[in-house]
């Protein structure tokens, strides 16, 4: 609600006069409502009371979701501004509340999400004297875990420092910010305007760099690009794809970003970082130029072939210059550019605006023009060499047991809608999806990097809140992984969302068990109890069903899509089940 627009307090009418005094906790709310803000997550407690109140008053466009802990209401705003591309909304409490966010943002920052946690603190008059359920400096808490944290210290400046936490929530590296909000603060009434929605800079590339990337486009014989990060737009990534293919370039995502491209595109050759295909290691390898737009190069998008270990895909001492493989590394951060590796091309420039310079500086001269014939033919054969690997790597592998999860993940694909969401934690059962589930869509695929359990459930409810009633939304966990945060579930069927949990039980802490096989010989620790994750699932009012083979899945998903409402699906698997078999 605006400076100028106030209640009525007898009718409820909106009337319209000179500027009035507002609570902090009035402004912020009709901040965020201005802002276009659809939903924020919660779990009401001392220190954002009075915030609370004023959103359910004030703005009653902003759904207001309620979680069971605060972990789960972080997920599911980090998995918000993941897939809206505007910073996610939570709220959280004093300390208790507070720190149990902890994981959920170092998530949100591992995996470039923008989003903002706001945090009630205790009056500033009690600043230092250990007040209850109280920590005195969060800016030390998790200044090291998200972009920037800001302390409110007036009500006249919560407008500045929202627009500032939206400013550098998705400037750059897009990511999380921290706003505390003493009570104090959300208590005192001043007359202030309502703050203006923040221009965002736009880095783009020069017309000398373009010319240099052009160059070295037309020139290569064995070129790969990479496409990673957040921030992206259907349509900038269509015209990728279709820039790729006229200059026959094949096209791999980073880590756990594999709806960037579709998967049934000619051009698509997989996902490098943990799993990696070894044939799509090798051929990043031997590749003359490699193009790595808006993806990191960190230690999970350099892990080698068969190797758990970062920073072996690509040597940082690699030489550059001469026949070497040039690098060119495209980000809308400066500091994402030259950490590791050197590139020979390093341009700080927003993803779609390359694209669209890209797209325009071939509409006058087109470079595939140029490619000489010996070239094009040598890149041609490059390309369908790079895709025909891809699809054997899909199609091989074999999984033990009465559930074969090969088929399990090809009857799901064929199921779903194209723009269905699915989300998944960490674990060995997460390479599944990851190997042979498609996606075609972007904005259909959540995870973390952070390698954060009990993620898929939460992530799954911030999808659903965020896109609506109208597109399906599946969360994959493992037994380990629902187990952090399964009390998720409740909220789910409360806030009467409609999704599918389908949850892999190999009584096992299945990645770790395998670690330490193969480190020692042996496992320890890693042996969970039996849990009945039907029953589990009723118990909340959800739908819940148990597959033990192969052919009780279709029935059972089809009947789990046709419903709405909360449905868990339990696919009973071996302890021995890991990833997939040679």
């Amino acid at each position: 609600m605006s400076a100028n627009v106030v209640l009525n307090a007898d009718s409820g009418a909106v009337e319209r006069g000179d500027p009035m005094p507002r609570s902090g906790a009035e402004i912020l709310a009709d901040a965020l409502r201005g802002f276009g803000v659809p939903m924020v997550s919660l779990i009401p407690g001392e220190g954002i009371l009075e915030l609370v109140d004023a959103l359910a008053v004030r703005a009653p466009s902003i759904r207001l979701a309620s979680f069971r802990h605060e972990a789960g209401m972080a997920y599911a705003a980090q998995a918000a501004g993941q897939l809206s591309g505007v910073p996610g909304i939570c709220l959280a409490a004093r300390a208790p509340g507070a720190l149990n966010t902890t994981l959920a943002i170092h998530t949100a920052y591992t995996d470039s999400a923008p989003m903002i946690m706001v945090i009630g603190q205790a009056s500033m008059d009690v600043s230092g004297r250990e007040a209850m359920l109280n920590a005195d400096d969060f800016q030390r808490v998790f200044g090291p875990l998200t972009k920037w944290v800001g302390v409110i210290d007036s009500p006249a400046r919560i407008g500045e420092m929202l627009s500032r936490a939206w400013h550098v929530a998705l400037s750059g590296r897009r990511g999380p910010v921290v706003l505390v909000m003493p009570e104090n603060v959300a208590q005192q009434r001043v007359v202030v305007r309502d703050p203006l929605l923040p221009k965002l800079p736009q880095p783009a590339i020069s017309t000398a760099d373009m010319a240099t990337f052009r160059e070295r486009v037309t020139h290569a014989k064995q070129p790969v690009l990479v496409a990673g990060g957040t921030g992206w737009t259907d349509a900038s990534l269509r015209s990728l794809t279709a820039l790729a293919a006229r200059h026959v370039i094949p096209v791999a995502t980073t880590y756990r970003r594999r709806d960037l491209i579709d998967h049934d595109d000619a051009g698509f050759i997989g996902e490098i970082g943990l799993g990696v295909d070894p044939a799509l290691a090798k051929r990043i390898a031997d590749a003359d130029l490699l193009i790595v737009l808006n993806g990191r190069l960190g230690e999970l998008n350099t892990v080698g072939a068969g190797s758990f270990k970062g920073f072996t895909l690509l040597d940082p001492a690699r030489e550059t210059g001469g026949d070497a493989m040039h690098l060119v590394h495209l980000h809308a951060d400066a500091n994402e550019i030259n950490t590791v590796y050197r590139a020979d091309l390093a341009v700080q420039v927003e993803p779609n605006g390359f694209v669209a310079s890209w797209l325009d500086a071939t509409s006058t001269s087109d470079d595939s023009a140029w490619i000489a014939p010996a070239v094009r033919d040598a890149r041609t054969q490059w390309r369908d060499d790079a895709r025909r690997d891809r699809l054997r790597f899909i199609e091989s592998g074999r999984c033990e047991g009465p559930v074969d999860l090969r088929a399990i993940y090809a009857t799901l694909d064929a199921a779903l809608q194209p723009d269905a969401v699915v989300t998944s934690g960490a674990g060995s059962y997460a390479v599944w999806p990851q190997r042979y589930l498609k996606h075609r869509r972007y904005g259909t695929q959540l995870g973390p990097k952070s390698g954060a359990m009990g993620y898929g459930l939460s992530a799954a409810i911030g999808a659903a809140l965020t896109l609506g009633p109208d597109r399906q939304v599946v969360a994959i966990a493992g037994d380990g992984c629902l187990m952090m945060h399964a009390e998720e579930l409740e909220t789910a069927v409360r806030l009467r969302i409609s999704l599918l949990l389908i949850v892999v039980n190999n009584c096992s802490y299945g990645a770790i068990d395998g670690a330490q096989r193969r480190m020692f010989g042996r496992a320890t620790g890693t042996a969970l109890g039996a849990i009945d994750f039907a029953a589990f699932a009723r118990s909340f009012g959800a739908d819940g069903v148990t597959v033990t083979d192969t052919a009780g899945f279709a029935p059972a998903l089809q009947r789990a899509l046709d419903a709405p409402g909360v449905k868990l699906i339990e696919l009973r698997v071996p302890s021995s089940v890991g990833k997939p078999l040679s």
